[in-house]
């Protein structure tokens, strides 16, 4: 079994690099369900009545094809799991680095969305492709590609959806004839066809394509303050340098990073309304910070929150330390700054607070910050904080060492999941309700959590959705 520890996945946060992953050998077969949703939770896939959980494996080795990947379905605590995988895998494809579970038709079972970002293309070498896997009816996945596949453009390396749209990030596509500039692409849920491509060079997109931006590298749908009932789009550039108008080459603030948000994003029609932020515009920013490394966004009520991390920002003057910005819109008020979180003085170098991010809306919004490599031992942790009581923020941590406990973090109804996927040999995600003490450890082959075939799981835990 190729393994691919998320201590060698730190190149993920430190350096823009690619992974290697082995090369294809024959597939096994995909997932198909029938189940009858009426009645269940906002994210019940399988139709058992129980909120469910997507977590990925992406370099696992189901039934022996190595490097291909798998996603397990978890219900609940861990009352029962479904395995899903391509419907054709091929080895090294990372089946599982981006999930998430969605609504995609007019039934009520959750559907799930997964990224492939290093699938081949017809024959185009890690170009990268998104698989729509429906809960419920036995209807069969569909398999979403870029218009014009391009070799380690890495589609699918970050997901988003709300609404009637699915957004996949190709953040290492050389757009525009740029070097790893970046593009995102949209998607029609209800039909799935071919996407429309925005870069930072199509029109009304603030900024410009310079080498190496990662423009997709996260992506956020909600509600940001353009046209009443209409989705907007955040989209994060990382390794954007902080260095003015107008194209350039290494100059500036190097991969101080950078967000924007694309107003009333499916009406319009080539030309875009929009907002940028350089992180300079909200706190000291320095080379490095990588500000768009995360995001997530959330409602309450009349309210819409985005959450943006800089996991290598100086949170509470710390070097290094880690920062996530908050932003809030409403139905009268575009989105704006609101305020900042980090660790103050506790805070140290490298911890990577704001690696991961998720936010809950329902019963007061809570926004959930992985910290995976917290502490001498990087057992990691998450801090938990609810946006009207900062103050009321609390620490969870039960990783051990080297665990990365909060590589990943999602909400789940009112459970939080936090996925560490160097936790024994296949990884592992702990599921925590609300006023819960203590979480429910779940790995594959424990429990009702079923393994993998030949071969098993490798970083199970590192994307959760």
């Amino acid at each position: 079994m190729t393994r691919f520890p998320a201590s060698l996945l730190l190149s993920a946060l430190f350096f823009p690099a690619i992974l290697p992953i082995p090369a294809a050998v024959p597939p096994p077969t995909a997932f198909s369900a029938t189940a009858d949703c009426a009645g269940a939770g906002a994210n019940d896939f399988d139709g058992d009545g129980l909120d469910d959980t997507a977590v990925g494996d992406p370099f696992a080795t189901p039934d022996g094809v190595a490097g291909a990947g798998a996603v397990h379905v978890v219900s609940g605590r861990g009352e029962g799991g479904t395995v899903v995988r391509a419907p054709l895998p091929e080895a090294g494809e990372g089946f599982g680095w981006s999930v998430k579970l969605t609504h995609l038709d007019a039934d009520r079972c959750a559907d799930l969305l997964v990224g492939a970002p290093y699938a081949d293309v017809n024959g185009i070498e890690d170009a990268g492709a998104v698989y729509a896997v429906y809960g419920g009816a036995a209807r069969k996945p569909v398999r979403l590609v870029s218009s014009a596949p391009e070799a380690n453009a890495h589609f699918g390396w970050s997901l988003a959806s709300g609404g009637t749209v699915v957004v996949a990030g190709a953040p290492h596509e050389d757009a525009d004839g740029i070097e790893d500039a970046g593009a995102v692409y949209l998607f029609d849920s209800g039909s799935l066809g071919e996407g429309r491509r925005i870069s930072q060079d199509t029109e009304g997109v603030p900024g410009s394509s310079e080498p190496g931006d990662m423009f997709g590298w996260s992506v956020a749908v909600g509600r940001m303050g353009g046209t009443l009932g209409e989705l907007d789009l955040a989209v994060g550039a990382p390794y954007d340098n902080d260095d003015g108008p107008g194209r350039q080459s290494g100059e500036g603030a190097l991969d101080a990073g950078s967000i924007a948000v694309l107003f009333d994003v499916l009406g319009a029609k080539g030309t875009y309304t929009s907002r940028k932020w350089d992180l300079h515009q909200i706190v000291e920013t320095h080379a490095g910070d990588r500000f768009g490394y995360a995001m997530a966004y959330a409602e309450e009520g009349d309210e819409g929150y985005l959450a943006v991390s800089a996991p290598l920002g100086d949170g509470g003057r710390v070097k290094d330390s880690g920062l996530v910005r908050l932003f809030r819109a409403s139905s009268s008020e575009e989105i704006a700054p609101m305020t900042t979180f980090d660790q103050g003085p506790e805070g140290a170098a490298g911890e990577g607070y704001g690696f991961s991010l998720a936010f809950a809306g329902e019963g007061g919004a809570r926004l959930a910050v992985g910290v995976p490599f917290d502490g001498p031992d990087q057992r990691g942790g998450v801090r938990l904080i609810p946006v009207r009581d900062p103050a009321g923020a609390r620490l969870v941590g039960q990783g051990g060492a080297g665990d990365h406990f909060g590589w990943s973090v999602a909400f789940s109804g009112n459970r939080l999941v936090v996925g560490a996927p160097d936790h024994g040999v296949s990884g592992a995600v702990t599921v925590l309700g609300r006023n819960d003490g203590a979480g429910t450890l779940l790995s594959p082959g424990t429990g009702k959590v079923p393994a993998l075939g030949d071969g098993g799981s490798a970083d199970f835990g590192a994307a959760v959705g």
